[in-house]
């Protein structure tokens, strides 16, 4: 591996198959939002921000030639460094404003600005930041960045001072008593269906949301509202794979033609196959779940726990990206691989492993063709959500029927998650299938990094 790419792409963000310089920019926004949830001072994230516009600018300008000239481009889409630097700029702007006075509310909503704010000038790049791109080599892909990055910061001051961020930080975190609001269902539902489906571990993004922002999932209307989302979900898992799962049940219904008793069936129709693999790989997954059901929950309070578990599913997805050949049908998927499978989705409760991650990359290192070892995976992932679903609603019915939402904001939670779902499972089907599960893994490692230097403090 090239050192100065690697620096330069943001150790691999770069290499995302979409909006790489949206993947560049999000490591400085966690770490902003870390830097005030855990300092909360104007000169703690001046600290921060500007060593990672210095360093930022320092591996642009001296490594972007290199990789320039290795990869023939004027302006490499992986170079995303510059990215970096830029959106470290834009929250300069804490120093102009007294930043310990924020609640967790307000953090959020001006690193998310912070965030679009400067994605929007970078991309639309009004006079003069696309002048400065004819600068040669990594001072324009620099320069137009860093200016993208100063207009971007006075408009997030001005929405500050403004009262902006007060206004949003009301209508998408409603006070204590106040019914879930519409726009605080929508980022929630687009949280839920990009990390359920993406292998980064949704419980640890969770998890790290609670701890971030103080958010109470256990509350009657969120316990609610959590079951609704999850039928979004399911909804995205119908929708992408609706071809599939249509052939698969009118094998299963033909399944006679295959022979008169059930060992004869299950070795000839490939959709008997595969149920009985998916039975017994929801059995284990069910049977583990409730024995060390304690232990899985008691994981939850640990971040560092969970920054460990993001490293180890990083390293599974860039273990399984080097298997280069895996062919073995469905048919010729046994029982022994299904009880891996089935072990790597029980580990996958855990906060921080993803469930689909483990499972893809479980079914593909035993030699699974990655085409199959993704529709395996989600065809378990159905039982999989219906029964945890089941359960929190059985464990939690009294504290849920007590629950009172807005219908519309139940609906618009849902669709979200169903269509960032269906995305996110797009996405994720490209990557399995081309090898570029590393960029997850990247992205992974990353996240592991900025919690373990926050945490092992």
């Amino acid at each position: 591996m090239d050192i100065k790419r690697l620096l330069t792409s943001v150790f691999g963000l770069g290499w995302m198959p979409k909006a790489p310089g949206t993947w560049g920019s999000l490591p400085v926004v966690i770490i902003f939002a870390l830097v005030c949830h855990l300092a909360g001072t104007a000169c703690s994230i001046l600290i921060a921000m500007g060593a990672i516009v210095l360093i930022s600018s320092f591996i642009c300008v001296n490594f972007s030639p290199s990789v320039i000239k290795r990869t023939g481009l004027q302006d490499p889409g992986e170079i995303v460094i510059d990215e970096a630097a830029g959106q470290a700029v834009t929250f300069l702007a804490a120093v102009f404003f007294n930043i310990s006075s924020f609640d967790n509310a307000h953090i959020f909503m001006t690193a998310i600005s912070g965030f679009l704010l400067f994605r929007l000038f970078d991309i639309a790049k009004p006079w003069p930041i696309r002048k400065l791109e004819k600068y040669p080599e990594g001072w324009g892909i620099l320069l137009d960045d860093l200016l993208a990055g100063v207009f971007a910061c006075i408009v997030l001051v001005l929405c500050v001072r403004f009262g902006v961020i007060d206004y949003m930080s009301g209508l998408f975190f409603p006070s204590e008593g106040t019914p879930l609001g519409i726009l605080h269902a929508i980022i929630l539902g687009i949280i839920q269906g990009a990390t359920e489906f993406l292998p980064v571990s949704s419980s640890g993004h969770l998890v790290l949301f609670e701890k971030i922002f103080q958010f109470n999932p256990d509350t009657p209307e969120m316990l609610l509202f959590d079951l609704c989302i999850h039928v979004g979900t399911l909804a995205a898992i119908f929708i992408v794979f609706a071809k599939s799962i249509i052939s698969f049940v009118k094998n299963l219904l033909a399944s006679k033609k295959y022979g008169k008793n059930f060992v004869e069936i299950y070795k000839k129709s490939p959709s008997v196959h595969i149920l009985v693999l998916a039975i017994l790989v929801t059995c284990i997954t069910g049977v583990i779940g409730i024995i060390f059901k304690d232990s899985f929950e008691s994981a939850r309070g640990n971040l560092k726990f969970i920054a460990i578990m993001w490293l180890i599913t990083g390293t599974l997805l860039l273990s399984t990206d080097l298997r280069k050949k895996s062919r073995m049908g469905l048919r010729k998927f046994g029982i022994i691989a299904a009880i891996i499978v089935a072990l790597a989705q029980s580990i996958a409760i855990l906060p921080g492993v993803s469930r689909s991650g483990a499972t893809i990359c479980a079914a593909i290192l035993v030699g699974l063709h990655r085409r199959w070892a993704v529709e395996f995976s989600f065809l378990i992932a159905i039982p999989a959500i219906l029964g945890a679903t089941a359960i929190e609603l059985i464990d939690d019915y009294a504290k849920i029927s007590s629950g009172n939402l807005p219908v519309a904001s139940v609906i618009a939670g849902s669709i979200t998650a169903a269509i960032t779902g269906v995305f996110a499972l797009k996405l994720l089907i490209k990557t399995s299938r081309s090898t570029k599960l590393k960029y997850f893994a990247y992205y992974c490692y990353a996240l592991a990094c900025i919690v373990l230097i926050f945490t092992l403090k």
